[in-house]
């Protein structure tokens, strides 16, 4: 089990961005928010479900969210970038398959396809 401890992430300009825990929700959901006020503050949280009686999968979800703000002196948010990732993970998948989908989905948001998606709205033709 990880601590729930200050993750440090880098951003598009490869800046370290630190991300304070905050709570563990009911749903056992970890927050955890950069400094600032409520409206300007970007946020990540990873939440991990087990499988229910009789289940046959585990759901790890992992939440990064970026506040857009309308800019002036004293922020106010208007909307928000969110990025969300959830695994669905079979209890009969080996280390190996739980390793392979998350390399391979970290490379696929890494590869040219997405990142023209996400930052020019490209689609794949």
């Amino acid at each position: 089990m990880t601590a729930f401890a200050a993750i440090e992430l880098d951003d598009s300009s490869e800046s370290p961005v630190t991300f304070n825990p905050s709570s563990i929700d009911s749903a056992g959901v970890a927050k955890l928010f950069t400094t600032g006020g409520l409206d300007d503050r970007k946020g990540i949280s990873l939440s991990v479900r087990l499988p229910k009686t009789n289940g046959a999968v585990a759901r790890v979800t992992a939440k990064v969210t970026i506040p857009v703000t309308d800019g002036g002196a004293n922020p106010v948010k208007v909307g928000e970038c969110i990025g969300t990732t959830e695994f669905v993970l079979p209890k009969r998948a080996s280390d190996t398959q739980r390793a392979d989908i998350l390399a391979l989905m970290a490379s696929f948001l890494a590869d040219a396809s997405v990142l023209a998606a996400v930052n020019s709205y490209e689609s794949i033709y």
